[in-house]
């Protein structure tokens, strides 16, 4: 019992001492996630710089098929340019439904309203009315399918022409190129009364409609009229 007694006091105060001595000599060590993500490599920026570089490899061969591609066109306009003929779209379609159908009513209004905006900003034409249009001659595919006789609304705008076909709708949209005097030639025109007047009983719309001939002040070569 003695001994036991004596022990005691010695083993705790060895235990106190081993204790001490632990933490002296380890002290613990503890990091914020601050301090750890601080510490971490930084590698975002390079994925940032391979991913923009492969950005730039494949943006490469598509800028430079753009530039291929306006170089073409330009070298096309040129040359067009040099031997004097233009490409010239067009939307025609049998003349009664063009000038006289009244669900087209609204067709001559868009061609004064055209010409009145140019005039006001002193741009030159690009749009005309070509009666049975010589051109056809040399797409007896598209010809035929033609109700006689014809007329087509010829422009070097190919967006306006566009406009015109949604506009219109029944009609067939094309391009052609040459010169003017060829792109713009007719075989023969429309008479002012080609087209029987509407009878007044039947006639609905909350105007009257266009005189007869309205569509001779857009034939070529009478921009002034």
């Amino acid at each position: 019992a003695e001994m036991a007694k004596g022990t005691r006091p010695r083993a705790d105060s060895r235990v106190g001492r081993l204790t001490s001595s632990n933490r002296s000599v380890t002290p613990r060590v503890s990091m914020s996630a601050f301090a750890i993500s601080a510490a971490a490599p930084a590698v975002a920026p390079a994925k940032a710089r391979v991913a923009r570089t492969g950005i730039k490899a494949r943006a490469a061969p598509v800028r430079r098929s753009v530039r291929a591609a306006a170089t073409a066109e330009a070298s096309a306009d040129t040359a067009a340019s040099a031997s004097g003929t233009k490409k010239f779209y067009f939307c025609v379609a049998n003349a009664d439904f063009m000038l006289n159908d009244e669900n087209n009513e609204h067709f001559p209004e868009v061609l004064r309203e055209r010409r009145r905006f140019y005039r006001e900003t002193s741009k030159e034409q690009d749009f005309w009315v070509v009666p049975n249009p010589s051109f056809l001659d040399a797409m007896p595919d598209v010809a035929k399918k033609i109700r006689q006789p014809c007329v087509a609304v010829v422009t070097t705008d190919k967006v306006w022409n566009d406009f015109v076909k949604l506009r219109l709708d029944r009609v067939y949209k094309g391009a052609i190129e040459g010169n003017a005097e060829e792109c713009l030639a007719s075989k023969s025109l429309i008479a002012a009364d080609a087209f029987a007047a509407p009878d007044p009983a039947k006639w609905t719309a909350p105007y009257n409609k266009y005189a007869p001939g309205w569509w001779e002040a857009f034939y070529p070569g009478n921009e002034n009229a």
